[in-house]
């Protein structure tokens, strides 16, 4: 005799993006960065609450992979309680002055939308922006590992808006991606050497010197071990 297999409804099924949690708590391990225009960090804040509506398996309300059912729907009514849901989140994770792009859209999918247009109204600015915030970075005394981290950061959230090539002849024997990966790399040694305090040119020298160059995280550590022994030994 075979099994029978009981099918949850959508809002029920704790795998559905449509699954309606009763145990829901608006700020339940909630990402603790609020985004901000003054701090401008868009990229830190919707990487955190990409991984907060992963772990809630919502991500769909905001990429537009979920689409508003029709209200005959049997999915209208909880897609409502969902959507309702995430932009509450969002709501709670953005400053005052953003408040409203979040409070007044008609989606959560929307005032997602418009708050990205906010901090990157095109990708050709964002990137030009970057580069220029990359190019004025210094560490002004700041310890090497703070230093590191702006900078790391920054070239971080430029590769998410001016990607590498891709290789398209097939075999990849063109190399096209490497060289430019290998481009990049150089690119993001030479902006940190140059950034650092004068008290740590003669490492700055050391690493241009070297061939090949080491990468970002290569120079990282020697810069940061170089500076681990001026302060042990003054």
């Amino acid at each position: 005799m075979a099994e029978s297999t009981t099918s949850l409804s959508p809002e029920f099924d704790p795998r559905s993006p449509y699954y309606v949690d009763p145990d829901f708590e608006p700020n339940e391990n909630f990402p603790k960065v609020i985004l901000s225009q003054a701090d401008d960090n868009y990229f830190t804040w919707k990487n955190l609450f990409l991984q907060f509506l992963r772990r809630k398996n919502k991500t769909g309300f905001v990429d537009g992979t979920v689409e508003i059912p029709e209200p005959s729907s049997p999915l209208y009514q909880p897609w409502e309680v969902c959507n309702a849901r995430v932009m509450s989140w969002m709501m709670s994770s953005v400053s005052e002055d953003l408040l409203a792009h979040a409070a007044f859209a008609d989606t959560a999918r929307k005032a997602w939308e418009d708050l990205r247009k906010i901090f990157v109204p095109s990708v050709d600015f964002k990137i030009n922006q970057l580069r220029r915030r990359i190019l004025a970075m210094r560490q002004d005394g700041d310890e090497v590992a703070r230093y590191f981290g702006r900078m790391k950061s920054a070239w971080m959230e430029l590769r998410e808006y001016d990607r590498l090539p891709e290789c398209s002849c097939g075999g990849c024997r063109c190399e096209v991606k490497k060289r430019a990966e290998e481009g990049r790399e150089k690119e993001e040694c030479y902006a940190f050497v140059m950034g650092l305090d004068e008290d740590l040119g003669y490492v700055r020298t050391q690493i241009m010197m070297m061939d090949p160059l080491p990468s970002l995280d290569e120079a990282y550590a020697l810069v940061n071990n170089e500076e681990n022994l001026k302060n042990m030994f003054g």
